[in-house]
């Protein structure tokens, strides 16, 4: 057994008022086409010019490559995973798989050597593509050497990001070759039965291995009561016209770059790179209504100084997720007359909240407050399991349709299995999360129970980097920390303890982890050096103190700066 999924799910679901429905994206894609066939769906930059598409040619062309896919012998039910930067290539992959009932997993380009390769081999897909390299990641070379070892893998090369490539690599034309036509029918299709309980979107989340867990979702969990929701509530129309200005491959990117997008027909431009001149641009010319994606990045672009200078006359909204934006920052773009809109969850169940615009107040604006969605239960509970009334502080547990973790059953049941109060939230996440409801039913992050740290959009475990750098040979102990950041909400800071007589910089420990294939984005950017790490009664390292230091530190900096 590899999934938690009882179609009793459903029924509860329903229960909550869940919207149910028997499409799935490419049904979307279908609908798009008739209603909206000569207007602009998707737009991208991966070949350094706009390329532009039509719902009509973007039904085309996922249609070729899915007969293409099926010519080349892709399985109905397989796995095809894609490392690539924001392109529609990315986007198609997922609406060829929904037709197919296969999964798709789309892997960060900033993942390391080390996390792409153990996710990949856990998942065993048939099918590849990807960009030969990002930013010094030889993809290619990663791909070559695990097909050693998954044998039935075939790779596909994007080759608008490559100059040459080796003779034997295949790339991804081929899959977009209207010669299939000459074989296949439009109404052939018909025979390829959508299923919207059909696991298709894989989704990495983090993990304290090091290697990503690979949650499983369907149309109806991911799509039905959660896109469907965030589109209405946050009244995205086909008029719209956004800009992803982060990776599109995770549960965020989806929802913004592909589902959004999709159920209410509007526009969707992919950036390949993340400019803050460039999109304020391209805000103006292409007369953008809503940028989408995460604090980090919205909130470099708001403090960016051109932002006041540029006319933002088309924007209207900025949508976020994956942590909170700052108030300043979201005070900032009411001046300019534009509603942020904010969602929250997790890569398990989806984002499980968000405002209901038409009747949010300033305050649900500020605090990033939201309402639960239709088919979700999200409970806020003391220590004894108890659900709380509102006012009252608790830890938030979300419940929705789930299947749980690909290949990792054991690690599915510690997720969903309330052993901490005897079994009574059975089949719901505890987030370790610390949330109120207000008087209205909107529910309020307060803080985090976990030592997780959140760079950005990005969860990092500190066990997972400090069971690495215990092993370096200047290191004799180490502590992971997450210290305040304006822009990046927390950033990693390693407090050291070095071994006799070695002096430790910041610099030995990032060289590292780059030699291990470590993702950058988890690396220390502060290093503290002590003699001794403060411990408790019990031989334990006291992380609070260590949070407390690096705090009346940064205090103490900002105050000799000013």
């Amino acid at each position: 057994m590899d999934s938690l999924f009882r179609f009793d799910q459903v029924v509860r679901s329903r229960e909550l008022h869940g919207r149910h429905f028997d499409w799935v994206q490419w049904d979307l894609l279908n609908r798009n086409r008739t209603l909206y066939g000569e207007r602009e769906a998707m737009a991208d930059t991966i070949t350094g010019t706009m390329r532009r598409r039509t719902w009509n040619q973007v039904f085309s062309e996922v249609n070729t490559l899915i007969f293409n896919l099926l010519d080349q012998g892709f399985q109905q039910g397989g796995t095809i995973v894609s490392q690539l930067p924001n392109c529609m290539e990315s986007a198609y992959l997922d609406l060829a798989t929904s037709k197919l009932r296969a999964k798709h997993l789309g892997l960060n380009v900033d993942l390391g050597r080390q996390e792409t390769q153990g996710v990949v081999e856990r998942v065993e897909p048939q099918v590849a593509v990807i960009v030969p390299e990002w930013h010094g990641r030889d993809f290619l070379s990663w791909y070559q050497e695990m097909m050693g070892r998954l044998p039935n893998l075939r790779l596909y090369v994007l080759t608008a990001m490559a100059s040459s490539l080796p003779a034997s690599v295949q790339t991804f034309q081929p899959l977009m070759s209207d010669a299939v036509w000459q074989r296949y029918r439009e109404s052939d299709l018909e025979y390829l039965k959508t299923d919207p309980l059909a696991v298709h979107e894989l989704l990495p989340t983090a993990g304290t291995t090091g290697i990503p867990k690979v949650s499983q979702r369907t149309t109806m969990d991911w799509f039905h009561v959660h896109s469907v929701a965030i589109s209405e509530r946050a009244e995205h129309s086909v008029y719209d016209s956004r800009v992803i200005i982060g990776p599109l491959s995770g549960g965020s990117g989806r929802l913004w770059g592909v589902h959004t997008p999709l159920y209410s027909g509007g526009r969707v431009i992919y950036l390949t790179e993340f400019d803050e001149a460039r999109i304020l641009e391209l805000t103006d010319q292409e007369q953008l209504t809503i940028w989408a994606w995460n604090p980090a990045l919205i909130t470099r672009l708001v403090t960016n100084p051109a932002f006041d200078r540029a006319p933002l006359s088309s924007l209207r909204k900025v949508s976020y997720s994956g942590a909170p934006l700052a108030s300043e920052v979201i005070e900032k773009l009411l001046s300019r007359g534009i509603t942020s809109f904010n969602v929250y969850g997790t890569s398990e169940v989806g984002g499980c909240m968000s405002p209901i615009l038409s009747r949010a107040n300033r305050e649900h604006l500020l605090s990033a407050a939201g309402v639960p969605f239709e088919g979700f239960d999200v409970p806020v509970v003391d220590n004894q399991g108890d659900r709380l009334p509102s006012g009252e502080v608790g830890e938030i547990l979300i419940w929705n349709i789930h299947h749980g973790y690909l290949g990792a059953m054991a690690e599915s049941l510690e997720t969903y299995q309330d052993a901490i109060s005897s079994g009574r939230w059975d089949g719901y996440q505890r987030t370790g999360d610390l949330g109120v409801y207000d008087d209205e039913g909107y529910l309020r992050i307060v803080g985090r129970k976990k030592d997780m740290i959140l760079r950005g959009a990005q969860n990092i475990f500190p066990k997972e980097l400090e069971d690495i750098l215990s092993a370096h040979p200047k290191i004799r102990d180490v502590a992971i920390v997450g210290m305040s950041d304006p822009v990046m909400g927390q950033r990693v800071v390693a407090y050291v303890v070095a071994q006799d007589g070695e002096t430790v910089l910041l610099s030995h420990l990032t060289s590292y982890l780059e030699d291990l294939g470590i993702a950058k984005y988890k690396w220390p950017e502060r290093i503290e050096c002590l003699s001794e790490m403060p411990l408790g009664p019990g031989g334990k390292i006291k992380k609070d103190t260590l949070r407390e230091w690096i705090q009346q530190k940064l205090e103490t900096e900002t105050e000799g700066a000013s």
